[in-house]
């Protein structure tokens, strides 16, 4: 990481804020293979300069974030849950630390927390109802779904001041806010699941996140 630094460095000059490594999630904790580079301002052409440096790093990274350096500021309101996640976890490697004078209103956090339950769960549906029924579609949509799902169970504890960044997480959720996520559990302790099991332990965990969206007012007083 270090000569990609210094690549961006000789690019931008003074016009580099900042540049550092994050993981925005339920793993934000554990590993850090996403690049935020903040400059002063973007336009067309920094893009393409960084596009040419990153195309020959994707295997290492994750699509970088490209901001100026009031992005972050403006979207405490907004990008409430990816800001948090950003302070708590980003790694500076060059610059200012851009996130530590971030401050997210708990309003502002519950909104986007319900708005992110309501829109995730249309999602999911859709996708059921317009995908292929066989096993590695259902595979596919139910994990990566399911790891949206636990960010924002992690945010509704931050909410009650528990931050919960290990595999504790949804038994402490159900004790918090007396629910129960058999299949959230059941889904993430499973190695292998064929067709049929996968498709009934689906369907629950499709109830599951049903019920948290109905009493989502609920949670969120």
């Amino acid at each position: 990481m270090d000569k990609l630094v210094e690549i961006f460095k000789e690019h931008f000059g003074e016009r580099l804020v900042s540049i550092g490594l994050h993981n925005i999630g339920v793993t934000s904790f554990l590993n850090k293979n996403g690049i935020f580079i903040v400059l002063d301002k973007v336009e067309p052409e920094d893009l393409l300069n960084i596009k040419s440096v990153y195309s020959k790093h994707k295997k290492q990274y994750s699509t970088p974030i490209v901001v100026n350096k009031n992005f972050f500021k403006d979207s405490v309101d907004v990008f409430c849950i990816e800001m948090l996640e950003l302070k708590e976890n980003a790694e500076i490697l060059y610059g200012e630390d851009v996130f530590k004078d971030l401050e997210v209103k708990d309003e502002h956090l519950r909104r986007q927390i319900e708005y992110e339950l309501r829109s995730k769960l249309l999602s999911l549906k859709g996708a059921f109802v317009d995908l292929p029924l066989d096993k590695k579609v259902i595979d596919n949509m139910t994990y990566r779904s399911m790891y949206n799902f636990l960010l924002i169970l992690r945010n509704l504890l931050r909410l009650k001041g528990k931050l919960i960044n290990d595999e504790r997480l949804v038994e402490v959720f159900e004790e918090t806010f007396n629910v129960k996520l058999s299949a959230f559990k059941a889904l993430r302790d499973a190695e292998k699941l064929g067709f049929d099991k996968l498709l009934e332990l689906f369907k629950q965990y499709l109830k599951e996140v049903e019920h948290l969206v109905e009493i989502s007012d609920k949670i969120l007083s």
